[in-house]
């Protein structure tokens, strides 16, 4: 069976929840509670809108000769709206400065664990009780004795 053809099977079906809808709606000007009508013909546009958008990608995916998507293929779906495609443009670049300041704090770091695992590792003596000592100006002292 054609792929378009099994999603026609699901015709009148809600893919999104009325909260998701009425979220969305409302975002955009509509009121708190929006008619049932409009909040189905929205989930049908949304429905229509990425399937249309994944058969797009999937058949530039194919004529590239790839099994797997990527994300030039969402773009060149997308090449005939410039609004699409500088979404798409801002989305990778914030993923890449997402994963570029990841790499900056590697919690596997030798350093970060070496530390912890000496805190951790000191034994508390009798005579170390917080409520006596004073830190000042970055050394611990005794407080007023």
């Amino acid at each position: 069976m054609e792929p378009r053809a099994r999603v026609g099977k699901n015709r009148g079906q809600q893919n999104f929840s009325d909260s998701e809808l009425r979220a969305f709606l409302y975002a955009f000007g509509d009121v708190d509670e929006p008619i049932d009508g409009t909040k189905k013909v929205l989930d049908e546009i949304v429905t229509d809108f990425i399937t249309e958008l994944c058969f797009e990608t999937a058949r530039s995916a194919q004529l590239a000769g790839r099994q797997k998507v990527k994300v030039d293929d969402v773009k060149f779906a997308c090449r005939k709206n410039p609004s699409y495609l500088g979404k798409i443009d801002r989305m990778v670049v914030a993923k890449a400065h997402i994963d570029a300041t990841k790499k900056l704090v590697d919690v596997n770091d030798d350093k970060i664990l070496s530390n912890a695992n000496a805190a951790a590792e000191e034994p508390l003596g009798a005579n170390d009780d917080d409520a006596d000592t004073q830190t000042v100006g970055g050394r611990s002292g005794a407080g007023g004795k």
